[in-house]
This record gives structure tokens, sequence and C-alpha cells, in this order.
């Protein structure tokens, strides 16, 4: 066939050089964001969603150049497979919603089933997005969660739990994102967010913000934020998830780097000093 123009033939090339990450739960409010953020980063985002359709977050039915749609659904593990194939990560950006599957089948064996395919298949990075108070179910926060939701947080602690045992030894590395409460405006900025450790501070989070935080774990040439859990939220409306909660020293932020910011959070093994329920 006729040669493709030099610049569209550079574009193509450069497409295909373009590392694919799989997006599990695209079409939920903040997956349609990670896509997005994957795309901008310069990634090849796979989105992939139960019916094997996909709307960008924006609404229309154009799917930008650059976007893979595919099918998978996590309670199925060949569909998982086939979705997954060829990735260098996934971001598991699923959760179970009202009327379909139950957290136990998504944010927990939904997890499982996809951290299983992970290692099998040799995928490098496996980004989860979870949720603040999950380790912390007496915390207000965590009671509402777990009583609205079907005990949804004590689903994603076993579902996570289970997750770092099946990559623990293999060349597939885990991170942990636990956002706060989340919001639907513009991106606040890595400058104005907050990482910490231990589940202790909790605050709000656009869901944009955590779209890039996902692209830039999936895609840190270092991958800085292997091996780490972290919960993240807006400094300025930071809170204790107990009243005797207060300063953590495991807090990271004020900065424009979102890798550095990775980086200097801790390996889930060293955050050791942690409070626990009573204030004393």
């Amino acid at each position: 066939g006729a040669a493709l123009p030099r610049s569209a033939a550079a574009a193509a090339a450069s497409d295909l050089a373009s590392p694919v990450v799989a997006v599990l739960g695209a079409n939920g409010r903040t997956g349609g964001l990670v896509v997005e953020a994957l795309l901008k980063a310069g990634a090849r985002p796979r989105a992939l969603t139960r019916s094997g359709r996909w709307t960008p977050p924006g609404g229309g039915s154009a799917i930008p150049a650059g976007v893979e749609v595919g099918q998978a659904d996590v309670t199925d593990g060949a569909s998982l497979a086939a979705g997954l194939a060829g990735a260098v990560a996934v971001v598991f950006a699923c959760a179970y919603s009202r009327g379909g599957s139950p957290p136990r089948d998504v944010d927990n064996a939904g997890l499982v089933r996809t951290a299983r395919v992970v290692r099998d298949q040799g995928i490098g990075r496996l980004i989860v997005v979870s949720s603040c108070a999950v380790t912390r179910p007496y915390a207000p926060v965590g009671i509402l969660l777990n009583v609205i939701g079907g005990g949804v947080l004590l689903e994603k602690l076993k579902g996570e739990s289970e997750m770092r045992g099946i990559l623990k030894g293999s060349k597939s590395t885990y991170t942990v994102v636990r956002p706060g409460g989340l919001k639907m405006g513009p991106a606040s900025g890595f400058a104005k967010l907050e990482f910490n450790q231990g589940d202790t501070l909790v605050g709000g989070v656009q869901r944009a913000d955590v779209a890039a935080v996902c692209a830039e774990a999936a895609l840190d040439p270092e991958n800085r934020a292997a091996g780490k859990t972290f919960e993240m939220y807006e400094a300025a409306g930071r809170n204790g998830l107990l009243p005797w909660y207060g300063e953590s020293k495991y807090m990271v932020g004020g900065q424009m780097d979102c890798g550095r910011m990775l980086g200097t959070l801790l390996d889930d093994e060293a955050v050791t000093d942690v409070p626990g329920f009573l204030p004393f």
C-alpha cells in the first residue's frame, strides 16, 4: 500500500511504542478520568468495561484517538485474562454498585482474581483505587461506608490483603491508593494534595487528582510507588479519622512533583508507628 506521510508514520510508530495500561472499571466516574489521565501522560490506555462499551467522561460517543476499548469482567477470570493481555500495568478502579455485584464479588474476589492474572501474565504493576478508613471500620466514616455499602470496606481490606500475598515474590508490584471523600470538580493539583500512611487522616479530594496520581504510579519510570499503600486528600481539608488522630509522621505534601511525593512514602513494611483505636 501507499506509504504513510512522514508525520503520520511517526505518529503511528509513537503510538505503537506507547505502553498499554489497562483500566478496569473505566465506565466509573474515577475510572474514566484515569483513562484520560493516562492518555494525557502519553500512555495507550485500554478502557475495560463489563459491556465492552466505553463512554468518555465528558459525554459524547467519540472515542479519543489512542484509547483502546475492550471487555473485561472482574467476576470472570477468562475475560480478565483476555482483557489484560499485553498490558504493562493495570489500574483497578472497580467498585460494587447498588443493584450490581456485591462488594465481596468485586472489591474482594474481583481484586484477587485480577492480582492472579497480573502475576500469571507478568504484568509489571497493579494500581488499586481503594478508600480511606479501610483499616478503621470503627471510625465514623468507616461505620457509615460499611453500613450503606454492604460491608464494602471490610471486603476491600480482605481483597487487598490477599492481593499483596499473591504478588509477593513475583515480578509484579502493587500500589494501593486510598482517597478520601471523592469530588467531581477540576483537579486541584499535586501541590495542594497530601499523602499519608497509616489510615489516620481523611479529607475531600477531586477524582481528577486521584486519576492523575494513578497515572503517575502506573507510568513512573522509577516505579517509586511500588509496595506502598497511602491515603490522599486535599491538605487544607485534612481531619483525623478519630478525634485523637492528629499529626502523622508519614505525611507527605506541598510538592508539585507527584513522583517525588510517591518516592518519599515508605514501603508498607516500614509503616509501623500507627495509633490504635483508643487514645492512649
